[in-house]
């Protein structure tokens, strides 16, 4: 399963609520950026959380990445449980 990241633009209950519908185990960085793990393409993911297509919420802007699996930084402790893990939260 790959980790894609959600980037909002602002922050939006609807695609968050989206989100935790469609991939409870989510892992919520902030309120305008979430990660999920699944088999689906980017582009399946944005569809799911309603910030692209025929069912997008009106004012949701965002997009979403497929991360490649090498990431560096310095960040909470949880986040890199939960990216080590390799499942869901």
């Amino acid at each position: 399963m790959a980790i894609h990241a959600i980037v909002l633009a602002d922050e939006n209950d609807q695609v968050a609520n989206r989100i935790e519908e469609h991939y409870p185990l989510f892992y919520p960085v902030n309120e305008k950026v979430f990660l999920v793990r699944t088999g689906e393409i980017s582009e399946q993911v944005a569809f799911k959380v309603g910030i692209k297509g025929d069912d997008r919420i009106d004012d949701a802007l965002g997009v979403v990445f497929k991360l490649n699996g090498a990431y560096s930084g310095h960040a909470s402790r949880s986040i890199w449980e939960w990216l080590d893990s390799g499942e869901e939260r």
